[in-house]
């Protein structure tokens, strides 16, 4: 059934060949990305789930406030 019905889309093998371009140029950008960060960015970021405040308020995060 998936076969006949991919063999009746014309240039079926494009979806394939662009979608892998698409992935594999996301994931260059984000390993640039992530290669070019800043130690101070990293340490930041790495803490940010053992934290006790809101970044943006600085007020305490309680039950209520999640």
């Amino acid at each position: 059934m998936f076969k006949e019905t991919l063999n009746s889309i014309l240039n079926v093998e494009v979806y394939a060949i662009v979608g892998f371009f698409i992935f594999f140029t996301f994931f260059i950008l984000v390993s640039i990305n992530a290669w070019r960060m800043k130690k101070e960015e990293v340490d930041e970021l790495s803490n940010l789930p053992f934290e006790d405040t809101m970044p943006e308020t600085g007020k305490e995060i309680t039950e209520r406030t999640i």
